[in-house]
């Protein structure tokens, strides 16, 4: 069995508390400004296996919206989340990647003009027994309780961007949901952003 140790391979990097591969680095080798763009890809290109329902998730990570995010964090035009594959080593078997990021004020100096002020989440789940949701398990984790069930919440930076990073570990009865949200754009406490999802699907699922 897998450690949380890293959220995804080559599309996010987490902090050495936080992860859902195998990566035993404390972060994917990938950058936010080279790896960390998502391939553009549609439904018919991936494995169906991927789906929600063929996998048998409780909940669909995609179908949540981002009525699930705070006001404050939601997109003013319609970003449709993506469904995220699973790569060999990942431990979930469905996921959904939710993106809102935005660009710099292009009248700031030259070496910061066009950053990407960053905003990602991925919800996913995983099947009974692929994810270790025990607080001992899991270094720098905090319990904290969504909607009832009792889960995990571990906080910190993703060091390629600097930017807060946070993720939440729900046991379900069918398996766990996890969501881990980097936020560089706004000002809201990115743990709270993850508390509030969280209590979306606890709510969706026994």
């Amino acid at each position: 069995m897998t450690t949380i140790r890293s959220l995804t391979r080559g599309v996010l990097t987490l902090a050495a508390a936080a992860c859902l591969t195998t990566l035993p680095a404390a972060h994917a080798t990938a950058t936010v400004a080279a790896q960390d763009k998502p391939k553009q890809i549609t439904l018919g290109d991936l494995d169906p296996r991927v789906d929600a329902k063929t996998v048998g998730a409780p909940y669909d990570p995609c179908a949540l919206g981002w009525e699930a995010f705070p006001a404050e964090v939601r997109p003013d035009k319609d970003l449709k989340p993506r469904l995220r594959a699973p790569g060999a080593n990942d431990v979930f078997r469905t996921g959904c990647r939710y993106d809102n990021g935005a660009v710099s004020d292009i009248t700031a100096s030259p070496e910061k003009r066009g950053q990407l002020k960053n905003f990602f989440a991925l919800v996913v789940w995983a099947k009974p027994g692929e994810m270790k949701t025990a607080q001992a398990e899991q270094p720098g984790s905090q319990p904290h309780t969504f909607g009832g069930k009792a889960g995990l919440i571990i906080s910190g930076t993703n060091k390629s961007s600097n930017e807060p990073l946070c993720t939440g570990i729900i046991p379900l009865a069918n398996g766990t949901a996890a969501i881990a949200i980097t936020n560089g754009r706004f000002g809201t406490d990115t743990c709270s952003v993850v508390k509030h999802v969280g209590e979306v699907i606890a709510g969706k699922t026994p």
